[in-house]
């Protein structure tokens, strides 16, 4: 890997109009194909908002106010740059899985082990969230990914070896922040294990197929 190589994965993190370079071929692609949501073409009308114009609940933490955000790089881009507000924390984060209507839900979980979230994401938009959900604010700019936008069956434990995979497929160079390294692994666990049991989140997944 070049210098090169890295300073254009990062500008992919970070840059939303080359996200949406990327994106136009997935978008023509769905369209052409008939493979686009009935309710993907709605969403994608909103425009450069924060919320949907009807959201319900908190923002980012139910499925009728989601994140929203450009397709998986988006996903991948904004969460990466979350920062626990109170302990200056990075978040890592994989995903479970897709909801009806295609809302899909992350887990999270802070670098310390401490602080475990759970988070709405809804991908069809053309634009990112400017608005951090509460408890959070957000980077100007990402060092590297700190999750991913496929599900993660060993989460956390292998989380940095499926980082590095996910940062060389969707952003050319493995651009893994270092928050990611620093990770608490048996703390997280038992902080995961120990919400699963409370929240019980699995339940809503619907699928957690993504493309």
């Amino acid at each position: 890997m070049t210098r090169e190589d890295f300073e254009r994965a990062l500008a992919i993190l970070n840059i939303l109009e080359i996200q949406e370079e990327i994106n136009a071929r997935l978008w023509n692609f769905l369209e052409n194909n008939d493979m686009m949501p009935f309710y993907a073409a709605e969403r994608l009308a909103m425009g450069e908002v924060d919320e949907w114009a009807d959201a319900e609940g908190e923002f980012g933490r139910c499925e009728t106010n989601p994140i929203l955000v450009n397709r998986t790089l988006g996903e991948i881009a904004y969460l990466s740059r979350l920062v626990h507000e109170e302990t200056g924390q990075r978040m890592i984060f994989h995903r479970l899985g897709s909801l009806e209507l295609g809302i899909d839900l992350f887990e999270l979980v802070s670098e310390d082990g401490n602080f475990y979230d759970l988070l709405y994401v809804d991908m069809y938009h053309h634009h990112c969230s400017k608005k951090a959900p509460q408890g959070y604010k957000l980077l100007e700019f990402a060092n590297g990914i700190t999750g991913t936008s496929e599900f993660d069956a060993t989460f956390p434990q292998h989380i940095m070896i499926m980082l590095t995979d996910v940062a060389e497929n969707k952003f050319g160079a493995p651009i893994v922040s270092p928050a990611v390294k620093n990770l608490d692994k048996a703390r997280a666990a038992k902080t995961i294990a120990e919400n699963r049991r409370k929240n019980n989140p699995e339940e809503k997944i619907v699928g957690r197929s993504t493309f």
